[in-house]
């Protein structure tokens, strides 16, 4: 569902849906490092499209650290979120991903959404 209002929550959405349908493959032919990747992106995309809604800039490159302290900064419904084994994982590709850790990245990808969300 398009949201024209909020492109940035358009876009995280479509990321955590690319990580989930990566996770549909059979488990041989599943990529942990594009799951992690693409879970990565909808975090950074939910948390920018929560500061670009509190009137803060946010820029694709922003550092997951970072928004995330800008998020905290603002409501503190986000000190309940851990994103750290985030925070240096997602950005080179890690040959020790595995799927324990692709379900982990979905799962805090979920919960960002549901924080922003107000769920």
């Amino acid at each position: 569902m398009e949201n024209l209002k909020n492109p940035i929550l358009d876009t995280a959405d479509q990321f955590i849906s690319a990580a989930k349908e990566e996770l549909c493959k059979p488990e041989e032919d599943v990529v942990p490092y594009s799951v992690c990747w693409n879970a990565y992106r909808a975090v950074t995309n939910y948390l920018g499209s929560f500061l670009n809604e509190k009137g803060k800039e946010f820029q694709d490159s922003d550092n997951l650290e970072d928004l995330l302290k800008q998020c905290r900064e603002i409501d503190g419904k986000f000190h309940g979120l851990n994103l750290s084994p985030m925070y240096r994982r997602a950005d080179t590709e890690d040959v020790w991903m595995n799927l324990d850790m692709a379900n982990d990245f979905i799962e805090m990808a979920e919960n960002t959404r549901k924080v922003i969300s107000g769920e």
